[in-house]
Order: C-alpha cells, then structure tokens, then sequence
C-alpha cells in the first residue's frame, strides 16, 4: 500500500493532486463530533471541542500526500484536524483527571493508533460537563436591553393609538418597487448558507471540496460581485432624488449645506435596526440555545459584538479589528454609508451641470479604478474570486488583508458609487434633452445584451482563476466590480424606461413590493439564522445540494418571519418619528 503511494505522489508532482475516494477516506477524518446532547444528558457527561494540529516523522508519504492535498486551493486544510468528543464514554480509559488533558491524550492516542501521527493542540473551544454553568451569565447589558425593547414596544403602542386618531382612513404601508433589491437580498442569503456550511463541522467535506471546481460553483464563488448593485443603486437614488428635488425647488437648489440633512436622514434610516441586532447579538442571542458548536461560534460573535459594539454604531466596523467578525455581513452597511456621504458631496457639488458632472465622474471614475490596481499590485491584493476557498471560508476570511483591504474597504467599492452617480446624473440629463434610449438601437441591442452578460461575466471567473500573473490578477482586481456595474446600470436604464416587457413583467410583480421594503431587516437578520442552524446541531453536518437548500430556505423564510415585526415596530415607526421630528 506504501508503495501505492509513493507512485502516486510521483504522478501527481507539479500538477493539482486529486484523489479517489478511497485514498480520500486513508486520511484522518477532518472532523469528529460525538452527540452533544446525549453526552451531556448522562449526569457524569464531559464534552470537549478543539482542533489539533498533526505532526508526523520526517518522510511519512500518508503525511506528505495530506500536506500537498491541503495546499490546494479547493481544500481544507487536512493537516489540523477538529475533534468534539464525549470525553467521559469516548475517553474512559485515560487516566487523566483534567479534561482538557484527558482530552488532548484522548485525541493522540486515537491518530496514533489509527494513522502514526501526534496531534498537537492548536485551539481548545470549550470543555464542560452536565453541571457547568452557563459561560456568561446573565448581566447588566442583557438586563438594559430588555428595557430597550419594552421602550420600544411602548413607544410603538403610544405611536399607533395616535396615528390611528389623526390618520384613520390612512393606509397601514405604502410599498415602492424596488425589486432588484429583493431579489438580491435572496441570493445573498444563498451565498451565507454556504458559508456557515463551511465553518461547520461536516460529514462530508469531500463535497464541499469537489463542488468547488464546478463551473456553475463560480456563480456562488464569483457572486459576491452582486452585492455592489446595492451600492450602485444606493447612489443612484441619491442622486437621482436630489437632482429632481432640486429642480421641483430651485430657491433652496443643490447646495453643500443640504450635505448634514442627508447624513442624518441616513443615519435614521438606518440606525435603530442596527442598533437592534447588534444589541441583540451582544446580549440574548447567546442564551437562545445550546448546541456543540454554540460556543464557539454564537458565543464568539457575542463576544466580538461586545468589543466593537460601538464601530457597528459609528459605521467603522470595517476598519476596526477586522479580523474579529462581529455580524459579518454588516460591513456593507458601514461602506454603503461612507460612500453614501461622498456620493452626496459630489451630487451637491457637481448637480448644477449634469453634461458636465457625467465627464467629471467618469474621470473619477478612471481614477478610482487605477487606484485600486495600484493598491491591489503593490500589496498583493486580490479580489473575492481568489479567495472564495474552502480554507478561507471556515476561517471567515480572518487574517486575510485582500478581504480587509479591498473587499471591505471604501474605495475597493468607490467605482460601484461612482457609476450609480453617472447613471443618475446620465437619466437626469436624457429627461431634460427629451432623449428617448428605448428608441436608440445601440442601445437596445445593450440592454438586450446585458442581462446573459451578467451571468457571462460571474462564470468568466472560471477562466481568470487560473491566473497567476500579479499584474494579472491587480486588474482583475481592478476591474471587476466597475464592469459588473456597468453592465448593471445598462440594464438597470433599460427597465427604467420600459424597453423589454418580459423583464418589466418579472420585476413588477406585487410578491416583491413587500419583501423589498423589508430589505433592510433582512440583511441584517438572515446572517443570525444561518449560524444558529449550524451551531445547535448536536453532530455532524451532512452537505449536499439538498441540505444546503434546505438551510437556504429556512433561513429565507425564518428572515421574513422575523423582518416583518422589525420593520413595522422599528423600522417604519423610527422613519416617522424622524419626518415628523424633523419635517
């Protein structure tokens, strides 16, 4: 069998090693999870979690073929091994009476047994028996933010009495169409189930591997490009909306002194739903349940929260301790809000002349786009597509500076801003020379391209990701986001004015008005559902095409679910309370 081997890691020199699923499964297994639930339901149950690190003898070929598959981009690393073990059935015949040390002797007499290997201890996550008591107990913070809620709920009965008295022929919700955006919120969510799949602790994570090098997988790896149509749109509607107002008002005009109007109205927006979840996170989210993995992945981001609470308010959550991941997904809120105040300056400064205010954003444009290749060049950046791997995505992309420094960061997305600016400044324009784009044909042939451009341009990451050139990858960099976008706001002008009506059809039906009113509560929900799915599984996680679909769609319909009361007891009360504040 050793020589077996030793051929096969002859053959598979220079070139990507894949292995059959026998020579898979003669590894040590990745991971191991014993049933959290019924070891702790025995009065004497002892459980500890933990990842080891193996170490072998010099020459070892069964080592030599697990560290060259770990290299692998599409692999996880198979040289760190995770254990969750009921110590006291599993391990009962260490004499040990320490359980983290009868733990750790538990786990290297088991792959010295099995496989000739030490496994060192990397990172020990908990051990507890059945008499341990909650790692954090209840505290002042958890306490305040029940009077938070009741505030709320009190606030909102006192509000509705009101309304109901001034208003009561009034309508209860009034629903814009704003599709496109929920439908993206759908996808996002997709893209977050597949992520908790990765920081889980799988049966098989074979399949994670192999589905990786798929084609149709690059529409999941290269996806999240989509979530730039949310900062395109975001700056398109500023614009837009001021553009218009100013003209409807020309006394009060476009001026840097609406600039402070426009951050607070944004900052109400968007602020009591944040400071909702992230209190939430911080303080009763850890006491909803309990699972093997609920410490170290809830209590965890609990703990992040607790440290960075005050950068999620600030919206400089993207900047501060990165690494340490507190709501994951929220670093979009942070950069739509900082691009949301520049895109407002530029809007103010340059609205007076839109002929002139396309020729200067697209030069900014230019600009922006050379500086990310610079960035991306001189510190070995590289965009999502390079990074959306198995050992990347279990570690949530911590310590990893292209996420922090490009996908995170302002000006990895300013040129998204800057093309939903010119889009605006562009319709504006058209509207005032009476130009009409459905009746161009250049620009219908556009518009019909770029829908399947779209898709197009995601698989295309199919063919970049071989690349290896650092300049190469810089413009990839560089020039992915800005050429989604572009394609975007060609469709995006084409559904504005009506040129195809199957489109118009798809994005017009009433089933999403709803959903996309409740867009903002719904991205900043739907990331707590996946991770608790995952984290109050009492054994190991099976993945596959169904079971990931199924997390799917319970974390969608458990999103919705739950966004429907934030949004009518916080959202679209605070939004009120703040026009009739502020008029």
């Amino acid at each position: 069998m050793e020589v077996l081997w030793f051929l096969f890691v002859i053959l598979a020199a220079g070139k990507a090693l894949e292995l059959s699923d026998e020579q898979y499964h003669q590894m040590p297994q990745l991971f191991q999870l014993d049933d959290y639930e019924k070891c702790l339901a025995n009065r004497r149950g002892a459980f500890c979690l933990g990842s080891f690190q193996l170490v072998a003898p010099p020459n070892n070929r069964l080592f030599n073929i697990i560290q060259k598959f770990s290299e692998e981009r599409y692999s996880f690393n198979h040289t760190s091994i995770h254990r969750g073990y009921c110590v006291s059935s599993r391990c009962s015949d260490v004499d040990e009476v320490s359980l983290k040390r009868k733990f750790v002797k538990c786990v290297k007499n088991i792959t010295q047994t099995h496989y000739g290997f030490d496994a060192k201890l990397s990172s020990l996550d908990y051990c507890k028996t059945s008499k341990t008591p909650p790692s954090r107990p209840i505290d002042g913070l958890d306490v305040a933010f029940i009077y938070f809620c009741g505030l709320i709920l009190l606030m909102n009965v006192i509000g509705t009495i009101y309304d109901f008295a001034r208003n009561p022929n009034h309508k209860l919700l009034y629903f814009k169409k704003r599709s496109v955006r929920a439908f993206l919120t759908i996808l996002v969510m997709l893209a977050y189930s597949i992520l908790a799949f990765h920081i889980s602790y799988l049966q098989n994570p074979q399949y994670l591997e192999n589905t990786s090098r798929n084609l149709l997988s690059t529409l999941i790896y290269n996806g999240p490009v989509i979530v730039q149509t949310f900062i395109v749109l975001s700056s398109f509607l500023l614009a837009y909306n001021l553009l218009i107002s100013g003209e409807k008002d020309p006394k009060k005009g476009l001026n840097l002194r609406l600039l402070p109007r426009l951050f607070f109205n944004r900052m109400a927006r968007i602020t009591p739903l944040n400071v909702f979840m992230v209190g939430l996170t911080t303080t009763w989210w850890r006491h909803m349940s309990d699972g093997a993995l609920w410490i170290p992945l809830v209590e965890g981001e609990c703990a992040h929260c607790r440290d960075k609470w005050w950068a999620h308010f600030l919206y400089i959550n993207n900047f501060i301790e990165a690494d340490e991941k507190c709501l994951i997904h929220t670093w979009f809120l942070a950069v739509d809000m900082q691009l949301y105040v520049f895109a407002g300056f530029l809007t103010l400064t340059l609205g007076r002349s839109p002929r002139r205010a396309v020729k200067v954003l697209s030069c900014l444009l230019v600009c922006a786009i050379v500086a990310n290749f610079t960035i991306a060049y001189n510190w070995n950046l590289k965009p999502m597509l390079f990074l959306n791997y198995p050992k990347q995505l279990r570690n949530q992309m911590a310590g990893e500076p292209s996420f922090n420094l490009l996908y995170m960061a302002p000006w990895g997305s300013l040129p998204s801003s800057l093309i939903g600016l010119i889009a605006a400044f562009l319709l504006y324009y058209w509207q005032q020379v009476n130009f009409k784009p459905e009746e161009n044909l250049v620009f219908r042939i556009l518009y019909r391209c770029s829908v399947p451009s779209l898709l197009s341009w995601i698989l295309a990451g199919y063919l970049v990701k071989d690349i290896s050139s650092p300049i190469g990858i810089a413009a990839y960099a560089a020039l992915d986001r800005p050429v989604f976008c572009l394609i975007i706001v060609v469709a995006m002008l084409g559904f504005i004015n009506k040129i195809d009506g199957l489109w118009l059809r798809f994005l017009s039906w009433d089933g999403w008005r709803p959903l996309s009113r409740m867009s903002l509560p719904i991205l900043l929900v739907h990331w707590s559902y996946n991770l608790t799915q995952i984290a109050v599984k009492t054994n190991l996680t099976r993945s596959s095409v169904f079971e990931i679909g199924g997390h799917w769609f319970n974390t969608v319909i458990m999103t919705y679910v739950t966004s429907l009361p934030l949004h009518l007891l916080i959202e679209l009360p605070m939004m009120q309370f703040f026009k009739l504040l502020f008029p």
